[in-house]
């Protein structure tokens, strides 16, 4: 989640809680004031009805009200009283049983003594109370919505520079030598940020360019004297004095000098591969492009009469460096080749988006997670420099490919994919 999503919503749980806490307390405290207001009410019109029974005969005072809200009782001689409390009854403006605060209080006037019971309606109220209370939720509402939207609206532009800033930082490659300069934001924290990022890609490219000169130089540098050595050795070993021991001895030599050549120009074209010096792409064909090697290496599956099965069922297009995809199939054919048994199996298919090859061969002895790591060997074979399977994953890893293995009915599988876009 991103972390503007993440600021909005923990504003909006406690804005939220803050209006449910303040709703609560305004709807307790609006019903306090209606209660008040209720009483008050009641209060006023007793003081009016012990003004009218002191100013009215007791021959002539009206029992009931028009409206059957007040009931006057004479009674008997009591103490003084005065009791509150809600009650239903009948309202014939409204035709219905509607709830009443009522009062009963007793008082004397002239010796006489009078029960009088006032019901003051709730309904008004209730419904006075209901309309501020839905007004003051609409309110709240209004009030949590807009600041939602502003509170985005806000922090998109305030993390705008930072967005500008991170499309700059995707849009650079580190093999470009091009300076990157980063826009001044006018806030300081993001301007601190840039400077920052600005002095890392320059040492980044800096640290690159003097690497790739270095690795380019020492495998240059290491790859002449191979080569003399090679030569030199070719040349003794031609010669027919040598003993038998001094022979095998020089062949070894000779065997070790030409791996190590074969060493450093694996490590080297992993290092250029890492280092994204293959930009240009084309789309390949890689169905064609298999036939093409197949035809190259026809030899080699006679001489270990290996059985060959092609079915390609769908072309497969992959956008890629024309180079790194002949060395990508080369290093999968060449790795079906070594690890066969003579008379072995090879299977070769395609699919949806996939180029599926299967070799037979002896079981891995090795961890399979480990298989795609440098120099490390599933078998015994003196030609494997332990790189090939590092530099086919190093391969489908810049090209947003993917290269999976598993171990089926007998045969080694790898499959090439196309990577999700």
């Amino acid at each position: 989640m991103k972390l503007q999503n993440i600021v909005n919503f923990r504003f909006i749980l406690v804005t939220l809680f803050i209006f449910i806490l303040a709703g609560v307390v305004f709807y307790f405290a609006l019903g306090r004031v209606v209660d008040q207001n209720i009483r008050e009410m009641l209060n006023s019109r007793k003081t009016n009805i012990i003004l009218y029974l002191q100013h009215t005969e007791a021959e002539s005072i009206i029992h009931v009200s028009p409206d059957h809200t007040i009931f006057i009782k004479q009674i008997a001689k009591a103490e003084k009283r005065r009791v509150i409390s809600d009650t239903l009854a009948f309202d014939p403006d409204e035709k219905q049983i509607i709830p009443f605060r009522k009062m009963v209080f007793t008082t004397s006037v002239n010796d006489n003594y009078f029960e009088v019971t006032i019901l003051q309606s709730l309904l008004e109220s209730e419904d006075l109370q209901g309309i501020i209370f839905l007004f003051m939720a609409i309110l709240f509402v209004s009030i949590l919505l807009a600041l939602f939207f502003l509170n985005r609206w806000l922090s998109v532009k305030a993390w705008k520079p930072f967005f500008k800033s991170l499309s700059v930082l995707k849009s650079w490659k580190l093999s470009e030598k091009r300076q990157v300069i980063f826009d001044q934001t006018g806030i300081s924290e993001f301007d601190q940020l840039n400077r920052t990022l600005e002095e890392m890609i320059q040492k980044m490219q800096t640290d690159f360019i003097n690497l790739k000169e270095f690795t380019e130089n020492a495998s240059h540098e290491i790859q002449t004297p191979l080569a003399i050595i090679k030569s030199k050795l070719e040349l003794i070993l031609n010669d027919q004095e040598l003993s038998g021991s001094q022979h095998k001895r020089l062949h070894d030599a000779f065997e070790t000098v030409n791996r190590l050549s074969k060493l450093n120009g694996a490590l080297l074209l992993l290092s250029k591969i890492e280092n994204q010096q293959f930009v240009e792409k084309s789309e390949i064909d890689f169905c064609q492009l298999i036939r093409l090697r197949l035809e190259y290496l026809e030899e080699l599956f006679a001489l270990k009469q290996i059985e060959l099965s092609v079915q390609f069922d769908v072309p497969v297009i992959i956008s890629i460096h024309p180079l790194l995809a002949d060395i990508l199939i080369n290093n999968l054919l060449s790795n079906a080749l070594k690890h066969n048994f003579n008379h072995g199996k090879i299977f070769i298919s395609s699919g949806i988006n996939t180029i599926t090859f299967a070799n037979s061969g002896n079981p891995l002895a090795i961890d399979p997670t480990k298989l795609f790591k440098r120099f490390v060997k599933y078998s015994d074979s003196e030609e494997s420099t332990g790189l090939g399977l590092a530099i086919a994953a190093e391969i489908c890893k810049v090209n947003r490919l993917q290269l999976n293995y598993t171990y089926l009915n007998d045969l080694h599988c790898f499959t090439l994919s196309k990577g999700v876009e």
